[in-house]
């Protein structure tokens, strides 16, 4: 807060940022996307019901309650994905590609293709890595790609909804 008892729109973004990187230590990944700062300056500039330049207490709170409710949903939404989804989907890829012959394909293609073109030093070192690395390596990578495509993308969708709600809802309100 500055001395006027109201918060500019500088003090809103570095204060939100800093709830975030918080928040992150906590709960994971799902508190590290802050919002934009365009988006907490719109954010500002419709809370800022007295257009004095500055939000008080009670247009803070207005605010507060949309990005909370953001990061509740983005929490929500990534401890869903974590427990119930990924274990599921992983197995179901992997299942598919069983059933289309991936493994034996890869395998045949592999053993004839690395013993004549790899180099001898890769040779030797893949053979230091334990079978069961090999075993989980397609649910590690399909796990990784879930995490970093799918997890960001539901995200994203997500907040792309609720800020059209948000602004349909404030229409209608001013309206």
């Amino acid at each position: 807060r500055n001395k006027s008892g109201e918060i500019n729109k500088t003090e809103l973004y570095a204060g939100l940022v800093l709830v975030h990187l918080n928040l992150a230590k906590y709960v994971g990944p799902a508190a590290c996307f802050p919002p934009s700062r365009d988006t907490v300056d719109r954010l500002f500039d419709a809370s800022d019901d007295d257009h004095s330049g500055g939000i008080d207490e009670n247009e803070f709170t207005q605010i507060m309650i949309v990005l909370c409710s953001e990061i509740t949903g983005r929490i929500a939404t990534y401890y869903t994905i974590l427990i119930l989804a990924v274990p599921y989907l992983v197995t179901a890829i992997i299942h598919f590609l069983d059933i289309i012959g991936v493994d034996e394909t890869v395998r045949a293609v592999d053993k004839n293709v690395w013993e004549a073109y790899a180099p001898h030093i890769l040779q030797k070192l893949t053979d230091m890595i334990p079978d069961s690395t090999w075993e989980s390596l397609p649910q590690t990578l399909t796990s990784t790609a879930l995490f970093y495509l799918v997890i960001p993308m539901t995200w994203d969708f997500i907040d792309v909804k609720l800020h059209r709600y948000a602004e349909r809802t404030s229409v209608v309100e001013k309206a």
